[in-house]
């Protein structure tokens, strides 16, 4: 599938679709059954060298990336039942956060060694384990998708007659304002874009899934996730980040892309410079 909007932004790498789907594709990347670690690495082999990567129920990486790619909230029974009250102190400031320092510790030997000392400090990502709690429990979007994988592959392998749940670029900062300034076009008010400052998998999945139920879907800005840029390295450039749509809102975009902001003037004149 060719994507005018990529064609336009003059991307150097594929765009990514998202499909659910029951049939596995061949040679596809997978995590090890129950292993730990962060997906958005597979997401960068699909971005940055055409790869094709699929996850299920039993291979997702870790509890959050069970929720961002839509198989239900894995914070409930994270690591073996922790669950919420373990994950809160991690969003937090790990184990000073956590209200039994000792269980938490205790808990740490079952992360991988690699991860340890950022479970120990904690992530930050939330002010309190109250505002933690409130993430996982209410304001996450939850997704528990009918299908059994769930699929990220280039755009250029998605085949006639096969509908994307989403369409992710991966962008610099010119084509993001491009992406912006597309968006907005088409959707009415001024708020056409959500930024949740949430894990990487979750601003490409999670969030995108709930835009895609409402008549008139956001895009979604992400890669804002430090976690996950740390997990991906070099094989993202530092100053690109995501921008995910639903696939209706994909289609709209390419109706405004054939003779639309990129056809202007300024566009023209800024991508002359580059």
């Amino acid at each position: 599938m060719k994507s005018i909007t990529a064609d336009k932004l003059r991307l150097d790498h594929e765009t990514v679709a998202i499909l659910w789907s029951n049939t596995k594709p061949e040679g596809a990347l997978q995590i090890k059954p129950h292993g730990f670690g962060c997906i958005m690495p597979f997401f960068a082999h699909v971005a940055m060298k055409g790869k094709t990567a699929a996850f299920d129920r039993e291979s997702y990486g870790c509890p959050g990336a069970r929720a961002g790619l839509g198989f239900g909230n894995g914070y409930f029974d994270a690591f073996g039942g922790a669950g919420v009250e373990f994950m809160s102190a991690f969003f937090v400031k790990g184990q000073e956060s956590s209200k039994n320092p000792e269980a938490y510790c205790a808990m740490l030997q079952h992360i991988p060694e690699r991860e340890r000392a950022k479970f120990l400090q904690g992530e930050r990502l939330h002010k309190s384990t109250e505002k933690a709690k409130k993430f996982m429990t209410t304001d996450l979007p939850i997704t528990d998708i009918a299908e059994k994988y769930v699929i990220f592959t280039p755009m250029s392998k998605v085949m006639p007659g096969q509908r994307p749940v989403v369409v992710v670029f991966v962008a610099n900062p010119l084509q993001i304002s491009g992406l912006v300034t597309l968006v907005g076009a088409i959707r009415e008010g001024t708020d056409p874009v959500r930024v949740p400052p949430m894990a990487a998998c979750q601003q490409i999945g999670a969030f995108v899934y709930e835009e895609a139920k409402k008549e008139h879907p956001r895009a979604v800005l992400g890669y804002t996730d430090l976690s996950a840029r740390e997990s991906v390295g070099k094989t993202i450039p530092a100053n690109m980040f995501t921008f995910a749509v639903p696939f209706s809102l994909f289609e709209e975009m390419e109706e405004e892309a054939k003779d639309g902001v990129f056809d202007g003037p300024i566009w023209k004149e800024l991508v002359a410079e580059e």
